[in-house]
């Protein structure tokens, strides 16, 4: 994960170099691109293997991190992180055994991603990349494979200074990650968050 991450960091630095415009101009879509936007949501995991299906759900606190530059005005590119903590989820499991007392949740995704915007300065973003999930369950700590994910994001933003904009957005989060094998049986683990992020964007 580390390294993918890595070799965007430099793909999208490479490809911001080549932008349109080297010097961002005042309220417009252009130049070098930076979003934080921290906030909180709905976050879902499950898995099934062996006729037993685990669920944990529960309200959560939610992160992306966006960076790159426009290659186009009002199209950016840009490495696309994103992450879901659930603190103390609801666990059911169907199937044999009782319920797990799981007491966290974490999912992260890291890919490439493009954002637009339309004219008000609403934007959508789409991202694709490699994902991870990792729970803890019973005192032992389960971390997937490498899997893959998507994020999408719509949102707004208002122009406070000449680069410097604050939003809001609507996020959907979706990762599906297999299960590192155990007694030669492997399951797929799948994450699928809603939300509201409140953002800080340079650009």
């Amino acid at each position: 994960m580390r390294r993918l991450i890595l070799m965007i960091v430099v793909a999208v630095t490479v490809s911001s170099a080549f932008c349109e415009k080297v010097y961002a101009e005042a309220y417009v879509h252009d130049g070098f691109f930076l979003r934080l936007a921290p906030g909180f949501g709905w976050n879902e995991t499950s898995s099934e293997s062996g006729g037993n299906s685990l669920k944990m759900s529960g309200a959560s606190v939610l992160f992306n991190f966006a960076i790159g530059g426009a290659v186009a005005q009002d199209l950016i590119l840009h490495l696309d992180v994103s992450g879901v903590n659930t603190s103390d989820p609801k666990a059911t499991l169907r199937g044999n055994g009782q319920s797990p007392d799981v007491t966290s949740t974490t999912t992260t995704l890291a890919g490439i991603g493009l954002t637009y915007y339309f004219p008000s300065d609403y934007y959508i973003t789409g991202a694709f990349g490699m994902a991870e999930t990792e729970y803890k369950s019973n005192g032992i700590k389960h971390k997937t494979d490498n899997g893959y994910g998507a994020n999408v994001m719509i949102g707004k933003e208002w122009w406070v200074s000449d680069n410097w904009g604050l939003g809001i957005a609507g996020q959907f989060l979706y990762t599906n990650c297999r299960d590192k094998s155990f007694a030669a049986a492997t399951s797929d683990v799948e994450s699928t968050t809603f939300g509201l992020l409140f953002s800080v964007t340079y650009n």
